[in-house]
């Protein structure tokens, strides 16, 4: 099985590689989405890292070859290459949402900063080292500029920039009725308006700080900056940069108490959403980026133990025929059965880039046990479905995009906790 998943996450990589002079790199899916993605492309990295390094090489160095002068890695971009006439998004907002270079103004989650340590553990290779400064510097747009909170934690200011594009938690932010046929429509609404509201304000993030339309602090954008944090430490440790390796593991801690803080919630054991910079409150709905924070190893052991016992192995919420479901099982019961359980992120559904960072909490907190049992079902899902953008937990089916990559993750995950 593991040879067939590999033979076919080659097959899908030749078919979604774009070559381009900021580098080679690859698309999530060909058919579906047609420009560069931050957080995808890191985890092409992982995925690669495994079957084919120095591709894995040249697309870290790609997704660094689009970062802005800020430090900021951009959420989307159109490469030079594509016409931008032919690019939906671009077509929809224009200069709007992308700068001169086609770069839109929004950030990604940094997964590509935990993608970097992952080929340097796997190949030693000096290359991923010589970007060391252009991951310090994506770190310090996170942590500084987008601080808006003053608590040190990663303020996003669109529902695009956690990744997590439909999750039901921004129902709350974005003022949403899920039970309003018009819901979707207003969703969609309300983030177009968010795009020419920030435009008008020529992306001012002090501008945008004091609309506080959409100031979000999401617990996975902050695991994955607070283990991106920790991934720079360890590199700048190996490069022999000590005193950079201590500042960016201290910072790493800073960030994960800060959500122990702000984030958790000692009744109901788990860490959410929280918005609005004015008047802080928690978005009380249940996903797998309340628990990506594990991974970093950080988090105090009994909140630690509560997420793991509580939310990833209870029926209740994340333990399902075929794992791991994005969303609460048990709230998504109480959710309307129409239109937005068909959204990305909403509903039943099951994204194999939180399944790796589930498996790896799992690991990191000695549960080898759920780690492997998490590889095994992705992998027999995957082998019987296909490489698809996202699976039911119900039955395994796939669902979404065809032909995407971020199913090879299970590539990585396989040796990592075994099957």
């Amino acid at each position: 099985m593991e040879q067939r998943l590999c033979e076919e996450a080659k097959r899908i990589f030749l078919g979604n590689e774009v070559v381009s002079k900021l580098g080679r790199f690859h698309l999530p899916s060909f058919a579906n989405y047609k420009r560069f993605y931050a957080w995808d492309s890191g985890w092409n990295v992982i995925s690669q890292a495994i079957f084919d390094p120095e591709s894995a090489l040249a697309e870290l160095d790609a997704i660094f070859n689009f970062q802005v002068e800020s430090g900021r890695v951009p959420h989307e971009a159109v490469p030079p290459e594509m016409p931008l006439a032919e690019d939906g998004t671009y077509k929809r907002f224009g200069r709007e949402m992308f700068d001169e270079d086609a770069r839109s103004y929004m950030l990604d989650p940094p997964s590509f900063l935990v993608a970097a340590e992952e080929l340097y553990n796997r190949t030693g290779d000096a290359r991923v080292l010589a970007l060391l400064p252009k991951m310090e510097k994506c770190l310090e747009y996170l942590t500084g500029s987008r601080d808006f909170f003053g608590d040190g934690l990663v303020c996003a200011v669109h529902r695009w920039e956690p990744g997590t594009d439909m999750a039901p938690s921004y129902d709350e932010v974005l003022g949403i009725n899920p039970w309003d046929p018009m819901a979707f429509a207003k969703i969609e609404q309300r983030s177009d308006q968010m795009i020419r509201l920030y435009s008008s304000f020529n992306w001012d993030l002090d501008q945008i700080k004091k609309a506080n339309v959409f100031v979000l602090e999401d617990p996975g954008l902050n695991a994955l900056t607070a283990a991106g944090a920790l991934s720079v430490s360890r590199l700048y440790r190996k490069s022999g940069d000590v005193a950079r390796a201590d500042r960016w593991q201290s910072k790493a801690q800073n960030i994960v108490q800060a959500m122990e803080e702000h984030l958790w919630n000692e009744r109901t054991g788990f860490f959410y959403p929280r918005y609005d910079v004015k008047s802080p409150k928690l978005c009380h709905r249940a996903s797998l980026t309340g628990l990506v924070v594990l991974m970093t190893g950080l988090v105090s052991a009994n909140k630690a133990e509560r997420v793991i016992a509580e939310y990833l192995v209870s029926p209740r919420h994340f333990w399902a025929p075929w794992l791991v479901p994005f969303n609460s099982v048990s709230e998504m019961r109480k959710d309307p059965p129409g239109l937005l359980r068909g959204q990305l992120w909403r509903g039943s559904c099951i994204w194999i880039n939180m399944n790796w960072m589930a498996a790896r909490a799992a690991k990191t907190l000695g549960r080898e046990d759920i780690a492997q049992e998490i590889t095994r079902r992705t992998a027999l899902m995957i082998d019987r479905h296909g490489f698809r953008e996202f699976y039911r937990p119900q039955t395994g089916a796939g669902r979404g995009a065809k032909s995407f990559t971020w199913p090879a993750l299970v590539l990585h995950m396989i040796p990592e906790h075994g099957l």
